[in-house]
């Protein structure tokens, strides 16, 4: 299974940047998990930001390298802007509704990946 999958990866430099994106955004999960059932101090609040940061730029070296490659498909854009505009507005309601989207941002980066083959 893995052998046949490592071969269609390689040829697509773009891929490279969902990696990080997706660790990234396991991290911020599992800090905002902590913020959420622990204590909300404004030093993690930041590191929050940051990894979610850390996402972003990874998505966007993402659509700009695999533009020069090849070219983005309508659902790279979807992606991206699930992740610009409804994880970051989802903020403003409870903390198991933003935990659940940012899952389904997390099931949606690998989609990506799956749609690169």
């Amino acid at each position: 299974m893995v052998t046949e999958l490592l071969p269609n990866l390689s040829p697509s430099s773009s891929l490279i940047w969902i990696a990080p994106a997706i660790v990234f955004h396991i991290l911020n999960i599992f800090l905002g998990a902590f913020m959420a059932f622990q204590k909300k101090t404004p030093a993690i609040i930041k590191v929050h930001g940051f990894l979610y940061y850390g996402v972003i730029i990874s998505l966007i070296n993402f659509l700009i390298i695999n533009q020069l490659h090849e070219e983005n498909t309508i659902w790279d854009y979807l992606v991206f802007a699930y992740f610009i505009t409804l994880v970051p507005f989802s903020k403003r309601w409870d903390v198991l509704v933003h935990a659940f989207i940012s899952l389904i941002g997390l099931t949606l980066l690998p989609v990506l990946i799956i749609l690169q083959m």
